[in-house]
């Protein structure tokens, strides 16, 4: 790290002691001649450290002992001249006020407390210390006062990032991967393992991920999970990251019994793949309590490993391990234009292919070498800059040594942009940095370099970080809806050469390395559940001068004691980074002043804090306060205008807040501002009023106003003076009013917020107005609309010429009646849009309990004068790009445009079935007849799930052409009538559908008679169909069938003799069917093909006097639940052939007076449940009960 630091530390150091502040400071304390000949050392070092910087890559000894020598020296120097700057901006405040009179005494000669010996003294010591170590040098080094060529630099306006499409060179490993992941020949398993092995660099996260986004396995999979494992193997932790890629959040702080519970509800009897990223663990128990947990699964899962450990491999692979090879020359030349050249064509005549040749030839074959190595030359314009590459630096690299390679490309960075790298070994491996958090500690650090005035440190750190992940120092970007990256990644190869890079500046905390060990240390990260007191020796000189203390990961169970923080606030007093994150703090001592030098401060997550010390606003060096989910916190600090340098104030989910300070607008420098809450009492005066926004123009990401009210008063003057209109940086605005008394003039604020054109995301919510303004269609980068609960709003303008529009969200507009109102005369004609202008983004309709809501727009035939042209032409106008849409609780929408091409989702819930019948019954060979549109392919041909519930017009269910359909929900839905299809062609089309269910179809008598051509489905679901009375012969088809459900259907007498068919079948469950019999198999044929049963649930049988004969033979069963099963009177002795059995639970059997001497054969069994069988309760009771001895073995026992 020391390489790229020194140059720039000493550029800071020069900076300061030329400002005027400082000098007229050491003027006033007789310091002026020290403070000169500081900058001269300073000076005369800084030109000479680029060349020894280099000359340490080419590990001249002398000159590497002579940097690290250097290196403290300067850091301390940097400490000293901050701690002045801050003194000097103390001055400046405090003389503002009235006490500027105390401010000359204390800052006179006179003063004997005051700083001016001990500054001389302390700037004399320092530069006597790098007067020597300058004179100590006894070898030459080139002056050099300014970097060459910032090839960086070259790039930063010009470049952009793309996520890769495909992955160069690997086509034929994906496809036999996936092959073998498909394939079901000699995997005896329910979950087949195939670990992918290879070197790091190799891609194997990458083909992963490209494997686990193909349509193949998409249609193949019932569910898809990621996690990243990495060194750590813990299984609660594997087991939760697991349940998060299920459930899309994070789990509740469980015990891991309870998740196991929660990931065998998740997986269980589903056909699941699971991607293990990064394993290293090769102990062998550990898998295996991990491996027992994932056995739930359906026949044909897979679990995906990536791994560099064989070892790995040998004890997890049920399926031979796939071994990633380096890329062949073509391959590794294809890879390397792509990155290297424009557009990834070869230039023509250029001795540059040549040159590339050679290089690529000693990349070995590593994409990320090859990636890493490419980006840098393409930088390089000139053909000798390529020559000179080859020929100095490729002839030092031995075959295969992928890290001095990849430092080839590190040694070539600007110094900003080493130190800027280097500081996220911070970090430990596979953690997913958030890119604003980052940028915010490298502007802390002062690694943001800033070429003019006008420059924004945010602005150029998003610059720096950008191009660290266009050069393969990063990996893995997450963007978010608006479409900016806001995460990435480090590849362990890449966090291993910042750490060889930062040496000893960072350290770690985790299970492994409990302590600080080393004085140099200046960075702290700790990452397990760690007090800070038991690993920070505040005491020792070892800590003392740590510039960063960052809490990494989650401390659910962690309370961080004021004791704790008063030793850190007393002895760390060179902290920039303090990150107390999640510590449970029940209050801030405010000793936290102390910290004078500190830049950014995290409390977030601290629901305890109701409020922050007065003294913190003495931290004037403060950039960046987190106050995220602070959830109890009241108020913020009066004073918070002395923070004069704060940039950015994340208060986000702080929801006890009630006002802000006043004051606030004076922060000329804020550019984050989570959200301002407006006083209910405008009088106030402690509240800051919305004008204070006025000057707060460099905001930027996301702003919420909320708690706003219309008065009189106010309309006028306050809400125009939030002036966000000069607001250019925001990218998302959210307003919300208090939701008390409905309010005319909420339009008249409404207007007085127009934002700046370059807004993508506005949300508004609780508005009191009927209308909104027409500065919407102004708003030409809008990408996301939610109108939620403005339940006065009538009219909304034409929204479907906004050119990026992709979501819209309508909730709760109780009075809305058409979206586009064409009787409105502020309405455009929509005859002026052709279908491509319509909506041409639009991806995503959310529309929620709009009760009133008749149509998208009024046709002119619904209003006095009737245009046939005109509503011809809103029949033809379709959505051309919608895939998501989403009717909830809206029961008179009875019209939209059409939209053939939605993809992901159609949801009707308590809507009109009308409203989506002419796209859903449209289809290709008619359309061009009966719609002015013809289709180029059948409409919702590409649709994935369908959620159809509580619709009282759906009479009939057209689904020819839903060839892609996957889920299909029909819930509720009185008039439905699914028996019309003599020739069962309706279901035939649906090659896709894996999913179905139906519940509360009162006309269902049998399933429908199509539905046996559909051999792809896995899972059934049939729930409170009164009618219901057989299922049919020829679900013997259904060989993929895993689950099955039949519950609440009062005419079904028996099963069908076809179940035992379903020899995929893994979960089986059967209640509160009073007429089922399942006694009239006498031979047992009906469940011996059973030979995947694994979870079997009898519920409110009434004729169920004892099991099934035929279950004898199902020897896969591991969990029984009999419930409320009146007529049970005994469990056969055959059930001992049960040696898979590990939960048996009876619940409200009366007539079971006893267990089966079979039940002591049951060696597997880990757990018996008897609940309110009080006859069998007695007889188990331990020591003194009959049956005890048949179930003393089992581990754990549950009877009351």
């Amino acid at each position: 790290m020391a390489e790229g630091i020194l140059f720039d530390i000493a550029a800071r150091i020069i900076e300061s002691l030329g400002s005027q502040a400082l000098r007229e400071i050491g003027l006033l304390w007789g310091a002026r001649d020290e403070l000169d000949k500081l900058k001269d050392t300073v000076s005369t070092i800084k030109n000479v450290l680029l060349d020894a910087e280099e000359q340490r890559a080419v590990n001249n000894n002398q000159v590497i002992e002579w940097l690290e020598r250097l290196k403290y020296v300067v850091y301390d120097a940097e400490d000293l001249l901050d701690g002045f700057s801050t003194e000097c901006l103390l001055r400046e405040m405090m003389t503002r006020d009235k006490m500027a009179k105390k401010v000359r005494i204390f800052f006179s000669k006179s003063n004997p407390l005051v700083y001016d010996l001990k500054m001389g003294r302390e700037i004399k010591a320092i530069r006597q210390k790098l007067d020597a170590i300058a004179n100590n040098r006894k070898f030459h080094l080139e002056e050099r006062p300014v970097e060459k060529g910032d090839r960086a630099r070259k790039r930063d306006d010009t470049h952009s990032y793309v996520p890769e499409a495909k992955v160069t060179g690997r086509e034929d490993d994906k496809k036999e991967i996936i092959k073998r992941l498909l394939s079901d020949s000699d995997i005896k398993e329910n979950v087949g393992i195939l670990p992918i092995t290879g070197i790091g660099g190799l891609g194997k996260t990458t083909l992963a991920q490209f494997i686990f986004n193909d349509e193949e396995i998409d249609k193949h999979f019932q569910l898809k999970m990621w996690a990243c494992v990495s060194e750590s193997f813990d299984v609660q932790e594997v087991v939760e990251k697991i349940l998060e890629s299920t459930t899309k959040k994070k789990p509740e702080i469980v015990g891991l019994d309870t998740l196991v519970h929660n990931l065998q509800n998740e997986i269980g009897g589903k056909k699941y793949l699971l991607v293990l990223d990064d394993v290293w663990n090769e102990d062998v128990k550990k898998w295996d309590d991990l491996k027992v947990l994932l056995e739930v699964g359906a026949s044909g899962s897979r679990i995906l490993i990536t791994t560099r450990s064989k070892k790995v491999a040998q004890i997890t692979q049920t399926i031979a391990e796939y071994s990633l090879q380096c890329l062949d020359e073509r391959e590794s030349w294809c890879l390397f234009k792509q990155v290297a050249f424009d557009n990834g064509e070869e230039p023509v005549n250029s001795r540059k292919v040549e040159v590339g040749k050679e290089i690529v030839e000693k990349c070995s074959g590593v994409p990320l070498v090859i990636k890493t190595i490419g980006r840098l030359l393409s930088l390089e314009n000139s053909e000798a800059g390529w020559v000179s590459f080859g020929k100095d630096k490729m002839p030092e690299i031995k075959e295969n040594d992928i890290l001095p390679t990849l430092k080839l490309s590190y040694d070539q960075l600007p110094s900003h942009l080493k130190q800027c790298f280097a500081y996220c070994s911070i970090f430990p491996k596979d953690y997913v940095m958030e890119k604003s958090k980052l940028i915010n500690l490298w502007i802390a650090q002062g690694f943001i370099k800033l070429s003019n005035q006008i420059e924004c440190l945010e602005d150029v750190g998003d610059k720096y970080f950008m191009h660290l992940l266009w050069r393969s120092f990063f990996q893995e970007a997450k963007m978010d809806d608006l479409g900016n990256v806001i995460k990435s990644k480090m590849h362990d190869l890449m966090h291993d050469l910042a750490m060889s890079m930062a040496g000893s500046l960072i350290t770690t905390i985790d299970s492994q390395v409990k302590t600080i060990g080393d004085q140099k240390t200046r960075h702290v990260s700790v990452v397990d559940n760690i007090e800070f007191s038991f690993v920070i020796p505040t005491s020792s000189s070892k800590a003392s001068r740590i510039r960063t203390l960052l809490s990494v990961g989650e401390f659910s169970y962690l309370r961080e004691s004021s004791t704790s923080c008063e030793a850190i606030f007393s002895n760390l007093k060179f902290l920039r980074v303090l990150d107390l994150n999640g510590r449970h703090l029940d209050v801030v001592p405010s000793s936290i002043c102390k910290l004078k030098h500190l830049r950014d401060l995290d409390l977030s997550w601290n629901d305890k804090i109701e409020k922050l010390p007065d003294s913190i606003t003495r931290l004037q060096n403060l950039y960046t306060l987190r106050l995220s989910n602070c959830e109890k916190l009241k108020e913020l600090p009066r004073g918070i205008t002395k923070l004069v340098n704060l940039r950015h104030l994340y208060n986000d989910g702080c929801r006890s807040l009630t006002y802000m300070p006043r004051g606030l607008g004076e922060l000329k420098n804020l550019q984050t501002l989570s959200e301002f809450v407006v006083h209910s009492d405008s009088a106030s005066k402690y509240s800051c009023q919305l004008s204070e926004l006025n000057k707060l123009n460099s905001l930027r990401g996301k702003l919420e106003i909320r708690g706003l009210r219309s008065r009189e008063e106010d309309v006028a003057l306050d809400y125009k003076g939030a002036n966000l209109k000069e607001k250019k940086h925001l990218q998302v605005l959210a307003l919300s009013w208090s939701g008390e008394n409905v309010n005319t003039d909420d339009e008249m604020a409404l207007e007085g917020f127009e934002p700046h054109p370059n807004l993508k995301k506005l949300r508004i919510c609780f508005y009191g107005g009927v209308r909104v303004p027409m500065w919407l269609l102004s708003l030409t980068n809008l990408v996301d609309l939610e109108l939620c609960f403005c339940r006065k709003l009538k009219y909304l303008p034409p929204l479907s010429g906004l050119p990026f529009l992709k979501s819209i969200e309508l909730r709760g507009l109780e009075e809305i009646e058409y979206v586009s109102d064409c009787s409105d005369n502020n309405e455009l004609s929509l005859s002026s849009f052709s279908s491509s202008e319509f909506f041409p983004s639009l991806e995503i309709i959310w529309l929620s309990s709009c009760w009133n809501l008749k149509g998208w727009w009024r046709r002119r035939s619904d209003s006095y004068n009737v245009d046939v042209n005109t509503t011809d032409h809103q029949n033809a106008l379709l959505f051309p790009r919608l895939s998501e849409l989403k009717i909830w609780c809206c029961p008179m929408l009875t019209s939209l445009p059409m939209f053939p091409h939605l993809k992901e989702e159609l949801l009707l819930w308590n809507a009109r079935w009308k409203a989506v019948q002419q796209t859903i019954s449209t289809n290709a060979s008619s359309s061009a007849s009966s719609t002015p549109i013809a289709f180029s392919s059948p409409p919702l041909s590409k649709l994935k799930n369908i959620y159809l519930r509580e619709i009282e017009d759906l009479e009939t269910l057209p689904l020819p052409y839903l060839t892609a359909l996957h889920d299909l929900k029909l819930i509720n839905c009185p008039v439905l009538d699914l028996g019309n299809d003599e020739h069962g062609m309706q279901w035939k089309e649906l090659k896709s559908l894996i999913s179905l269910k139906f519940k509360n179809i009162p006309k269902l008598v049998s399933l429908p008679l199509g539905l046996q051509h559909v051999t792809t489905l896995r899972e059934l679901q049939i729930s409170y169909c009164s009618s219901l009375m057989t299922i049919p012969e020829w679900i013997c088809n259904w060989a993929s069938l895993t689950h099955l459900l039949i519950r609440l259907c009062p005419k079904l007498k028996s099963l069908s003799q076809g179940v035992q068919y379903l020899t995929a079948l893994q979960n089986l469950t059967l209640s509160e069917c009073p007429m089922l019999d399942l006694g009239n198999d006498e031979h047992g044929m009906q469940w011996k093909g059973l030979n995947s049963l694994i979870w079997l649930k009898f519920v409110s049988i009434p004729k169920l006097v004892s099991l099934p004969l035929g279950l004898q033979h199902v020897t896969t069963l591991r969990e029984l639940q009999i419930s409320n099963c009146s007529s049970l009177m005994t469990i056969p002795e055959w059930i001992c052939n049960w040696a898979s059995l590990e939960q048996f639970t009876i619940s409200t059997c009366p007539g079971l007076t006893s267990l089966p001497e079979a039940m002591s054969r049951l060696t597997s069994l880990k757990m018996l449940t008897i609940h309110d069988c009080p006859i069998l309760f007695q007889r188990c009771e331990q020591d003194t009960g009959e049956d005890w001895p048949k179930i003393a073995h089992i581990p754990e026992r549950h009877l009351y």
